[in-house]
C-alpha cells in the first residue's frame, strides 16, 4: 500500500497540469499569497553601459609630452601663454598657475578659426610650443587708471609707474610671418603711426593668400592692456588642442 501511494505522488508531481498551475501568474501558494510573474530586467544605462574608449597611443604620447612641457615651464618661474582651445580660454601662467585669463572667441563667430590657428601653430611636426616673434600696436588711448596699472604690474612683475599708459584699441602678436593673433577692444584710440599702420596692413593683405593664418578676437580694454604688456617677443606660447 505504501508503495502505491509513493508512485501516485510521483506521477502527480510530474503531470502537466500540476506544473502549469505552479507557474501560472496569480496562482496562490499554500499560504494564500498570490504569485506574480518575475519582471524583466532593465537594460544597463549610464557609465556602466558605456564601453571604454579604445586606447589611442598617439593621443597618450601627446598628453605625456604636454605634461612634461608644463612641468618644465613651471620650473623656470617665467610667464608663458596658453591657448586652451578645448576650454576656449587664453591664459597667462606662471609656475603652472593661471595669473590671467579671458575668453577665446573669434570675432567671426566661426569655431573653425580656432582649429585653423591650432593647425598652423602646431604644424606637421605637432609642435607644442613657439615663441612670440613680434608685437605691434595699431591704435591706443591714454586713459589707464593707476588701479589698473597696479594690477597689470603684479601680473607682469613690473613697477606700475614704468608701464605704458596707452590702452590698446587694436594690436597683434605674431609667431613668424604666417601666424598672427589680432586683439581688438571697444575703445577709440589714436594710431601709433598712420604710415606704419598702412604699410603693415598692405603687407598682411599680400601674405594671406600665401598661407598666413590670422585669428581675430575681442576683449575688454583692461584685459587687452594686461596681455599687451605681458606678451612681448620671446614669450613662450603653448596651444592645447581640442580633445
Amino acid at each position: 500500500m505504501g508503495s502505491l501511494l509513493v508512485a501516485f505522488g510521483v506521477a502527480l508531481l510530474a503531470s502537466p497540469g500540476w506544473c502549469a498551475e505552479e507557474s501560472k501568474p496569480g496562482a496562490k501558494d499554500t499560504s494564500g499569497s498570490v504569485r506574480t510573474a518575475p519582471k524583466p530586467s532593465k537594460p544597463r544605462t549610464g557609465a556602466a553601459a558605456k564601453k571604454a574608449e579604445p586606447f589611442d597611443p598617439a593621443r597618450a604620447a601627446r598628453e605625456y609630452r604636454m605634461l612634461q612641457l608644463e612641468l618644465a615651464l613651471a620650473k623656470t618661474g617665467d610667464l608663458y601663454m596658453v591657448f586652451d582651445i578645448g576650454r576656449r580660454e587664453l591664459e597667462l601662467k606662471m609656475k603652472a598657475t593661471v595669473v590671467w585669463s579671458c575668453p577665446l572667441e573669434p570675432v567671426s563667430g566661426d569655431p573653425q578659426d580656432l582649429e585653423d590657428f591650432t593647425s598652423k601653430f602646431r604644424g606637421a611636426g605637432d609642435q607644442m610650443a613657439r615663441l612670440v616673434t613680434s608685437k605691434y600696436l595699431f591704435e591706443g588711448a591714454e586713459r589707464t587708471p593707476d588701479s589698473i596699472l597696479a594690477i597689470v604690474g603684479q601680473v607682469v612683475k613690473a613697477d606700475p609707474s614704468s608701464l605704458q599708459r596707452d590702452v590698446p584699441e587694436r594690436f597683434q602678436l605674431s609667431w613668424g610671418w604666417d601666424l598672427v593673433l589680432e586683439v581688438r577692444t571697444d575703445i577709440a584710440g589714436q594710431p601709433a603711426s598712420k604710415l606704419r599702420n598702412t604699410r603693415l596692413t598692405v603687407i598682411e593683405a599680400i601674405r594671406r593668400p600665401f598661407g598666413q593664418t590670422r585669428l581675430v578676437i575681442r576683449m575688454s580694454p583692461e584685459q587687452a592692456l594686461t596681455l599687451y604688456r605681458a606678451a612681448g617677443a620671446g614669450l613662450t606660447t603653448v596651444v592645447l588642442p581640442s580633445p
